[in-house]
């Protein structure tokens, strides 16, 4: 009967020690696995505000640049929006406004031009660029409308 009991016993302690290397295991794997979804969520949000700083940096530099080339003077852009940007608008013909969906909330990304910025579709002092709020490479033509005005539109 002793010999059966040891067995037993035995038994029962590989069993312990299986679990508590089953435990050991969660307790290395569930944190780590945490810090790498934060990590990849934050480099998504850093990548999006990245791709519009270009974006809007881009817009700005060739409007000022074909702006000073004179009236008639026209380029074509190609940009690529990324996801979550929900409007895009030009205030007061000096801002370019995007508004970009976060999981922290709302953003608004704005870039200052020393030229005057149009749209064919102002209401007041805001001009929508409807195109731009959604994602996926846009042709962007900038022309010199005016001797004070460069007209932004999706080709």
């Amino acid at each position: 009967m002793e010999g059966s009991h040891q067995v037993n016993g035995t038994s029962g302690q590989s069993s312990l020690e299986y679990l508590l290397v089953v435990a050991i295991t969660f307790i290395i794997i569930l944190p780590a696995t945490y810090l790498f979804y934060s990590y990849s969520k934050e480099s998504g949000y850093e990548i999006t505000d990245a791709q519009m700083t270009n974006l809007g940096r881009s817009i700005v530099d060739a409007a000022e640049s074909i702006f000073y080339s004179g009236q008639g003077s026209k380029t074509v852009l190609e940009l690529n929006v990324p996801d979550n940007v929900d409007t895009a608008q030009i205030i007061d013909g000096r801002e370019i406004v995007f508004n970009v969906t976060t999981s922290f909330g709302v953003s608004e990304i704005v870039f200052f031009s020393s030229v005057n910025l149009t749209t064919a579709s102002c209401s007041g002092n805001i001009c929508n660029i409807s195109g731009l709020a959604s994602s996926g490479l846009k042709k962007v033509k900038l022309e010199v409308i005016s001797q004070d005005s460069v007209s932004i539109e999706l080709v």
